[in-house]
């Protein structure tokens, strides 16, 4: 990433880069979607049934003061703390980058999404922003859910461009500028 930001800006073109935080994903992710995937990507029943078994059959409940609510089902989310806990969120959101149009690249692991785009003209900084809400769109429907307040943009860039608005949930993200010497 950073030899594309570095040639980018060696060549006088800017960079928009989009940071995207997701809520609890690991807490989030619901197990029937992630077993629909994982058969998708041709993963042996075997083990889809494994995994099954290591999602499910868990329970809980909430203690308030020694009050305690009544116990239930545990239908989304990844332990923590597992080996096989970031594989399996990495193996949820695999599909991400088929989204994209050519020209904006992405950078993945577990939870943490990263979108960056060379912005030469408006259609590129038009083209980030069909990125953004593609991903909103499969966000929507895969249900992990983005933390607008800790999603944000960086506009790398070597003159006074005037960094690009981009909207995620129709919220302007914050904008930081980041010159070079």
């Amino acid at each position: 990433m950073l030899e594309e930001w570095t040639a980018a800006l060696d060549s006088g073109r800017s960079v928009d880069c989009i940071y995207f935080d997701y809520q609890k994903a690991f807490d989030t992710v619901p197990h029937e979607k992630l077993l629909h995937k994982l058969s998708q990507y041709g993963i042996e029943q075997s083990i889809i049934k494994w995994i099954c078994a290591f999602l499910t059959g868990r329970k809980q409940r909430v203690n308030v003061n020694g009050s305690c609510s009544h116990w239930s089902d545990v239908v989304s989310g990844i332990p923590q703390g597992s080996v096989l806990g970031p594989l399996l969120v990495v193996l949820y959101v695999n599909d991400i980058p088929n989204l994209l149009n050519g020209g904006t690249s992405i950078l993945m692991f577990a939870d943490d999404t990263k979108l960056y785009r060379q912005i030469k003209t408006d259609v590129d900084a038009k083209s980030l922003q069909e990125d953004v809400t593609k991903l909103e769109n499969w966000s929507n429907k895969w249900q992990l859910k983005f933390h607008p307040a800790k999603c944000k943009t960086m506009c790398v860039n070597s003159k006074d461009r005037v960094p690009n608005n981009y909207k995620l949930y129709n919220r302007d993200l914050d904008i930081t500028m980041a010159e070079r010497d």
